[in-house]
C-alpha cells in the first residue's frame, strides 16, 4: 500500500496518483483539502496504531509502517477565514510531526530540506557542501543592489521558497527603490544551458534544457529538452548531498556554462517533476515506486532533525547533554557491514585480550605513550584518514551538517588531525562492571593549534554515535561536575584523584540508542556505562569525535 498525500489542485499530486494507479499498485489518496472541508484527524506520537483521518464521516486508518509520497502544501495563508486558516495550520503541523517520526518510508519527510525556504541560507548550505554557487546578494539597500546589478548581468529570485520566475534585472530598477520594498535577492547570471537532475535514492534522471529565455519555465514550449547524463563525480555528489539533507527525492537545478562548468542553483525538496517524467518515459516515477515499495536500499535517513527544531546557541554546554536521532537502523547496519569488511585493518588496543579495537587514530590512545605519541598519532592519521573518507564520506558529511545546525555556526574537519573514528568492543571486552575509565575529555591539550588565530578551549565538544550495541543496551555515566570544579576541589585538598569525585556529585545514566548521536562538552566527568550481562555474539561499536571552537568555526577531530 502506498499513501499519496496532497491537494487535488496540485498537478504533480494528480500525476503521481494517476501513474501509480495505472501501474496497478494499491494506493490510498489523501486529499488535504477534503479533510479541511469535511473531515477530522487523529495522530498519535509515538504511534500506537490508532492514527486516522476522516473524510465525510468515513474513517481511514493510517499504517505507520507503510510508504508515503507527500506533497504537503500549506494553504493557510490564502484563507480569508481565520478559523479556516487555523484549521489548515493545525492539520499540517500534526500531520508533519507524525510523518517525521513514523518508521515507514516517507518521500519526503516534512522536516527535511527546510533551508530551501530561505534562498540565502540554502545557497550557504550548498556552498558548504562543495557546490559551485553563483555569487549573490540579499539586501534592502538600493545602492548595493544597483551596484551588484551593474557589475555584471544579474537575475532577481524570490528570497523565500515561494515559486516564482527568474528574470534579468537592470541597475535602473533600483533608482526609486525604498528599503521597505526589500529584501531583494540577486544572483549573478550564468549564461548557458539549464540542467534539471532528479535524484531518487541512488538514481539520477537528468535533462539538458536549451532555451533563449532566462527562465525556461516561462516559455517551456520553445525550449529544447535532451535526456542527459551528468559527470559521474557530480552524480555521486548530488546523491550524497541529497542523503545528507535527509531527502529521498530532490530536484537539482544547474547551469552549464560555455566552459562546461556546472553551477548549482538549487536543490528542491518537493520538486514538481511531472513534465520531466513525461519526457523521460516515466523513469522518475518508476524510481519513486521502487523506493516506496522498498525494492531499493540506500544510505538514506528516514528521520532527520529540521534546522528549525535543532539550531541553538552554544552556551554552557558543561551542564548540558543533547541527543537526537541521526541514522536509521538500516544505515547503521550498512556501516556495521562495511566496518567488518575492513576488519583486517582494525587496530588492536588490548593485545592480551584481543577484544578492543579502533578504526582510526585516537588522541587519548596514541598520546598515552609520551615518548613517540605524536609520531604514532600523525602516522596513523595519515594512513587511516583516506580509508575512512573513502568508505564513510557520506557519514562524515551527515555528522558535519547536523553539528552545524546544532551549534549554529560553521563546522569543518581539522585537516591536520585524525578524522573521527570507530571504537569496537567484542563481547569479551564489553564492561559488565563500572570499571571503565572515569575521565574528562582533554584531548585538545595534546595538539598544536598555533596555526590557528583564535582558539577558545572553553568551547569544546565530544560526540558519540552508537552503531551497534549489546543485547542489553549501553550508555554513558555522567556526573554533574566540570573539569574546573575538579581542579578547584583538588587544589583545596578535598580529593586525591578523579575517582574521589564520584562521592561528591550526582551521577546520571544516559542510555544509548543505535543511530542516536549524543553530544556533550567532554568537560563533564563521564564513563562508559556497564551492561548487566553480555551475550557471546554482542558487539559495542560507536563512532567517536571531538571538536574545538577556532577562528569562528568548529574544528572536528579524534
Amino acid at each position: 500500500m502506498i499513501y499519496v498525500i496532497g491537494i487535488d489542485s496540485d498537478r504533480t499530486f494528480r500525476y503521481f496518483l494517476t501513474e501509480v494507479t495505472r501501474r496497478g499498485i494499491e494506493v490510498e489518496a489523501i486529499n488535504l483539502r477534503a479533510i479541511i472541508a469535511d473531515g477530522n484527524w487523529h495522530f498519535s506520537l509515538p504511534d500506537d496504531g490508532n492514527s486516522w483521518i476522516e473524510i465525510a464521516k468515513k474513517r481511514y486508518q493510517l499504517d505507520s509502517n507503510a510508504a508515503y509520497y507527500c506533497r504537503i502544501i500549506d494553504l493557510s495563508t490564502v484563507q480569508s477565514d481565520v478559523a479556516m486558516a487555523l484549521r489548515w495550520r493545525s492539520l499540517l503541523e500534526a500531520l508533519s510531526a507524525w510523518l517525521d517520526h513514523i518508521p515507514g518510508t516517507v518521500i519526503n519527510r516534512p522536516c527535511t530540506g527546510s533551508d530551501n525556504f530561505s534562498k540565502p541560507l540554502h545557497e550557504y548550505v550548498l556552498t558548504n557542501c562543495g557546490f559551485n554557487i553563483p555569487p549573490s546578494l540579499t539586501s534592502s539597500d538600493a545602492q548595493r543592489l544597483s551596484e551588484f546589478a551593474s557589475i555584471a548581468p544579474a537575475i532577481v529570485k524570490p528570497v523565500s521558497g515561494i515559486r516564482a520566475d527568474s528574470r534579468l534585472v537592470k541597475p535602473a530598477e533600483f533608482d526609486n527603490f525604498h528599503s521597505a520594498q526589500g529584501p531583494v535577492h540577486l544572483q549573478r547570471y550564468i549564461k548557458g544551458a539549464d540542467v534539471r537532475a532528479h535524484v531518487v535514492g541512488n538514481q539520477v534522471h537528468a535533462e539538458l534544457i536549451r532555451c533563449s529565455q532566462v527562465d525556461y519555465r516561462r516559455s517551456h514550449q520553445e525550449a529544447e529538452y535532451i535526456a542527459w547524463e551528468l559527470p559521474e563525480s557530480l552524480s555521486k555528489k548530488i546523491i550524497d548531498a541529497t542523503a545528507a539533507f535527509g531527502l529521498i527525492f530532490a530536484g537539482w537545478d544547474f547551469k552549464v556554462a560555455e566552459d562546461n562548468e556546472y553551477w548549482c542553483l538549487e536543490a528542491n525538496p518537493m520538486p514538481g517533476y511531472d513534465g520531466y517524467d513525461r519526457r523521460l518515459g516515466g523513469c522518475i516515477t518508476d524510481s519513486l515506486i521502487r523506493f516506496l515499495e522498498k525494492e531499493e536500499i540506500v544510505n538514506q535517513p528516514p528521520l532527520y532533525p529540521s534546522i528549525n527544531s535543532v539550531v541553538k546557541q552554544f552556551n554552557n554546554i558543561e551542564k548540558e547533554l543533547f541527543t537526537a536521532e541521526l541514522l536509521s537502523h538500516s544505515e547503521c547496519q550498512s556501516i556495521y557491514d562495511t566496518l567488518h569488511q575492513l576488519q583486517k585493518i582494525w587496530i588492536c588496543r588490548d593485545k592480551s585480550a584481543n577484544s578492543f579495537f579502533t578504526l582510526g587514530a585516537a588522541s587519548y590512545l596514541e598520546f598515552d605513550n609520551l615518548v613517540d605519541g605524536k609520531d604514532n598519532y600523525d602516522s596513523i592519521a595519515k594512513k587511516y584518514n583516506p580509508i575512512l573518507e573513502k568508505h564513510f564520506g557520506w557519514l562524515y558529511e551527515r555528522v558535519r551538517i547536523f553539528l552545524e545546525q546544532y551549534l549554529g555556526t560553521v563546522v569543518n574537519y581539522e585537516s591536520n588531525l585524525a578524522l573521527p573514528g570507530f571504537h569496537v568492543w567484542l563481547s569479551s571486552g564489553i564492561f559488565t562492571q563500572p570499571t571503565a575509565s572515569i575521565h574528562f575529555d582533554l584531548q585538545h591539550k595534546f595538539h598544536d593549534w598555533k596555526h590557528l588565530d583564535k582558539i577558545d578551549f572553553t568551547k569544546v565538544i565530544s560526540f558519540t554515535l552508537p552503531i551497534k550495541l549489546p543485547k542489553y543496551g549501553g550508555g554513558l555515566n555522567v556526573w554533574n561536575t566540570s573539569h574546573q570544579e575538579y581542579i578547584d576541589v583538588y587544589n583545596q585538598g578535598l580529593v586525591n584523584d578523579i575517582e574521589d569525585l564520584q562521592n561528591l556529585s550526582q551521577k546520571t545514566l544516559v542510555p544509548y540508542q543505535v543511530g542516536n548521536i549524543v553530544i556533550h562538552s567532554g568537560n563533564s566527568l563521564h564513563q562508559i556505562a556497564p551492561v548487566s550481562q553480555v551475550d557471546i555474539a554482542d558487539e559495542r561499536i560507536t563512532f567517536q569525535g571531538h571538536g574545538v571552537f577556532c577562528d569562528e568555526e568548529w574544528k572536528l577531530y579524534w
